[in-house]
């Protein structure tokens, strides 16, 4: 009887070296899943005035964006004050009720007070009856 004393080589071909690559794998999806951003961004940064009260989130039909220079985004697409009124005419001609439309405007905070009454002057022209303004919480001084 022969006993060896080398141990049997192991198959290069194993997958013991997969392994580690899975659990890195994972690790990086759920770094990213976590670190990553979740919600489309906005056409236009807008940086929101300042509100002492709560912000109740609540889902809108539309979403009408005023940069500080002016210039009017309805769900991400530039539009002009008189294509503004027309969508926002023919979305309200789509639903049930006026009281189920509702739009969002999000104006910046260096926006001039006259032009935003001029945006919701434009939404009222439209007929809608529900708008909310987005706001930041501010501090109470």
């Amino acid at each position: 009887m022969r006993l060896s004393a080398t141990a049997p080589k192991k198959d290069l071909a194993s997958d013991d070296n997969l392994v580690p690559l899975i659990n890195i794998v994972f690790l990086m999806l759920i770094f990213f899943m976590v670190a990553g951003q979740i919600t489309a961004s906005d056409a236009v940064m807008v940086q929101a005035p300042e509100s002492l009260t709560a912000a109740q989130g609540k889902e809108h039909s539309a979403t009408v964006l005023v940069a500080a220079d002016g210039s009017m985004y309805l769900d991400n697409t530039e539009v002009s004050p008189d294509l503004l009124v027309e969508k926002l005419g023919s979305l309200l001609d789509e639903a049930e009720t006026v009281d189920g439309v509702s739009v969002l405007v999000k104006a910046d905070a260096m926006l001039p007070v006259e032009v935003l009454q001029e945006v919701l002057h434009h939404i009222k022209k439209a007929g809608l009856l529900k708008v909310a303004l987005l706001t930041r919480q501010g501090d109470a001084e």
